[in-house]
């Protein structure tokens, strides 16, 4: 496959609904993990007043800002799908671009709390986020027609994509 195609079959999955529903399925699956995560923690945090004492600041901040938050973001996600289906792909772009200044907008809320719930949920929380992430930088890149020449081909930056996944967006009268 000349690179020149792998580009434009880049741009066509990274613009495609099914890109766009498995990069919604990541964040919510994410978001729902911080949510489930906190939960938990807020069960421990009412129990053990040393937790309490430890945590007070992050549990505060989390319970009262980053929660409510994530719900929001969580409903917006699913809403920014659902147009993008109907073709509208201006607020899934923008949820996309959200998600990548979510660790700016976190910086100052400790996140210490973490340690102390089961390590499934936090390895839930950071894989589905970390997939989300990626996939969010390559669905925003696209539709908002940020790539530089040559940059879609570099899986540092867009992750490693199987090319019998990309032949499934080729179009007629195009070959790899």
């Amino acid at each position: 496959m000349t690179p020149e195609l792998k580009e434009k079959l880049l741009i066509r999955l990274f613009s495609s609904i099914e890109y766009m529903e498995e990069f919604t399925a990541h964040y919510v699956a994410g978001l729902q993990a911080a949510d489930d995560a906190f939960s938990s923690f807020e069960k421990k945090y009412s129990i053990d007043a040393s937790l309490a004492n430890h945590y007070a600041m992050e549990f505060l901040q989390w319970q009262e800002r980053v929660i409510p938050n994530f719900r929001g973001m969580k409903e917006d996600a699913i809403l920014a799908l659902s147009n993008a289906k109907k073709g509208k792909t201006s607020t899934i772009r923008s949820t996309a671009g959200n998600l990548r200044g979510l660790s700016k907008d976190m910086d100052g809320i400790g996140d210490n709390w973490w340690l102390e719930v089961d390590d499934l949920i936090r390895r839930k929380y950071a894989d589905n986020m970390n997939k989300a992430k990626l996939m969010g930088n390559n669905i925003y890149y696209t539709l908002s027609d940020f790539w530089n020449p040559g940059e879609l081909l570099v899986e540092n930056i867009t992750g490693s994509i199987d090319e019998q996944v990309l032949l499934k967006y080729l179009q007629s009268g195009e070959h790899p």
